[in-house]
């Protein structure tokens, strides 16, 4: 057996290990931070933990703005930006339970929210032209076929001064295209349609005329141990801490190993 064939035939199976692993610790942690009473449901310890997480989007929301979620989940971004003093905001899920904890926790916030049951794949978003300010637009796009139908819909309904936020993967970092070099299939999550490369990315957006503005901001670093790094979360909310300050300063020294990025778009005309 060629020497590179002896390579990949015992790598492929240790990379697969290290990516399962990955996974099930992440899963764990998600689980624990209910059994542990951090939160009612089972949550990733980012959403609790990470002081830097979100603080981006979070300094973009203004008193009296129209805010839209798209992929609300249980409506974190939503009660987030009420309480920065948006005056409507609107939420776009899918998933029914994520939707009745999301009436929940905007109880207080009656008449000044709206949580639309969509699948985005089937539906347009209810909304007049040109009415929305602020698009929240986070860890979706990659998970959609019509995503050239999904953005011209969000410019239809962005102000001509309003912004986009968006996130997305990043195809090209370094442990990724390290599982490629053996024939692993490198995709974050199973689900994702596509990840993205810096020219695929804008060749997407400029389809859909939008653009990028200012520039593209690393996450945290794509790593085989941030599952491991977020299970740190069960021992000590301190500790996760800790290890996601680490991630952050290790990734603005080093871009090309975030796991993706996140950026701001607005109407290209």
């Amino acid at each position: 057996m060629p020497r590179n064939s002896v390579t990949t035939y015992f790598m492929r199976p240790l990379i697969k290990l290290l990516k399962y692993q990955d996974k099930r610790l992440t899963g764990l942690s998600m689980r624990a931070m209910k059994w542990l009473g951090h939160s009612k449901h089972p949550i990733h310890p980012k959403h609790l933990f990470d002081d830097q997480r979100n603080q981006f989007l979070a300094s973009l929301v203004r008193p009296g703005m129209v805010f839209l979620d798209i992929g609300s989940g249980s409506g974190s971004e939503c009660l987030n930006a009420l309480k920065s003093g948006a005056s409507q905001v609107y939420g776009v899920e899918y998933n029914k339970s994520s939707i009745i904890l999301s009436h929940e926790r905007l109880a207080d916030y009656k008449g000044q929210y709206d949580i639309f049951d969509l699948n985005l794949e089937l539906a347009s978003i209810p909304l007049p032209d040109h009415s929305v300010d602020l698009i929240s637009f986070s860890n979706v796009l990659e998970h959609l076929n019509n995503r050239q139908t999904i953005l011209t819909e969000l410019r239809r309904i962005l102000k001509a001064d309003g912004q986009m936020y968006i996130s997305i993967p990043n195809t090209n970092t370094p442990w990724k295209m390290f599982q490629r070099k053996f024939g692993v299939d490198s995709r974050d999550d199973d689900d994702h349609k596509i990840e993205y490369s810096v020219e695929t990315l804008n060749e997407e957006l400029a389809s859909a005329g939008l653009k990028v503005t200012g520039e593209l901001y690393p996450i945290v670093p794509s790593l085989p141990v941030n599952g491991l790094i977020a299970l740190s979360a069960v021992i000590s909310p301190r500790l996760y801490r800790y290890f996601q300050r680490w991630k952050h300063r290790f990734v603005e020294k080093r871009p090309e190993h975030s796991v993706g990025w996140y950026f701001l778009t607005e109407n290209a005309s």
